[in-house]
């Protein structure tokens, strides 16, 4: 594919359908092959890039070529007490990698914007990923551990949820600040941000009332592929195994494909009930705003 008749261009106000749809297939596309391969759909790309509480639109740029869409970079605006911004991308299509083209997006969206940004995980193992950012300056701020676990019925002595919870938010905000380390603002605002998210259910937040611990766990699937996302794992010592255990029996009963996990702490508990790391990511910002 040619690069030369290329367009780029900023897409004003929200996301139509047909829009994300394109958004999903270019994303999918992107990861193929990599530790980050999970299933895309629309209505997760709808949810990541849409502000949870506001719904605002993100800032979005996109590049076609010939109608088509070949890559895009976006910008979801803070939520109410997050510090930064979340960059998603840039997402090149394979056939055009390394021709610039993503270069230009990171350069186009961040002059759209005001607010210091992080990125979402970039794979070690996706080969340029890391030296992109890190040619442009950015910096790492946090390294993560993947990991892929293959869904088994298991018995567990944690089978709570929080269908049915008188106090959900007052749990989570609890776990939140304790667990998670997180202000008190983020924390009251945390489960309303989950349950905006496409792959938020009721019943996959895993909680162990002894102890005020949690697993968010989150289930996302498209017509090629599922898997279950162990997403925030807020717990004590004690209670971080069986609260995986659980999420393994989950995902067993509800027929899905994959388990996997992204964690900044120690992956010894993922390890222990059975995962495999798959690989590191790094999470970058913008040279000046660490």
């Amino acid at each position: 594919m040619s690069t030369d008749s290329i367009d780029i261009a900023v897409h004003a106000g929200a996301l139509s359908d047909g829009l994300c749809e394109q958004l999903a297939v270019v994303g999918q596309r992107g990861i193929a092959g990599f530790s980050d391969d999970r299933p895309v759909s629309a209505s997760l790309v709808r949810s990541r890039l849409t502000n949870a509480l506001t719904g605002a639109p993100p800032v979005l740029v996109l590049a076609r070529a010939d109608e088509e869409l070949v890559g895009w970079c976006a910008v979801r605006h803070p939520e109410p007490h997050e510090a930064r911004a979340r960059l998603w991308g840039p997402v090149v299509d394979p056939r055009v990698r390394r021709s610039g083209l993503g270069s230009q997006l990171l350069r186009e969206v961040t002059g759209l914007v005001v607010w210091p940004l992080v990125t979402t995980d970039v794979p070690v193992d996706r080969p340029g990923a890391a030296e992109f950012f890190a040619g442009a300056e950015w910096c790492v701020l946090h390294e993560v551990t993947v990991l892929r676990g293959v869904p088994l019925p298991r018995s567990t002595a944690i089978a709570g949820n929080g269908v049915g919870l008188d106090d959900l938010d007052g749990y989570v905000a609890a776990a939140a600040r304790q667990f998670g380390g997180h202000p008190d603002g983020f924390a009251e605002a945390t489960l309303r941000l989950w349950r905006d998210d496409a792959r938020f259910q009721p019943e996959h937040l895993l909680l162990d009332p002894q102890t005020g611990s949690l697993l968010l766990a989150l289930a996302q699937h498209n017509e090629a592929s599922s898997e279950l996302l162990l997403a925030e794992l807020w717990a004590a010592p004690g209670a971080r195994r069986p609260l995986i255990r659980a999420a393994h029996t989950v995902a067993a009963r509800q027929g899905l494909e994959v388990v996997r996990a992204v964690t900044r702490d120690d992956p010894t508990p993922f390890v222990a009930c059975g995962m495999t790391v798959m690989g590191r990511c790094l999470i970058f910002t913008p040279p000046g705003d660490r």
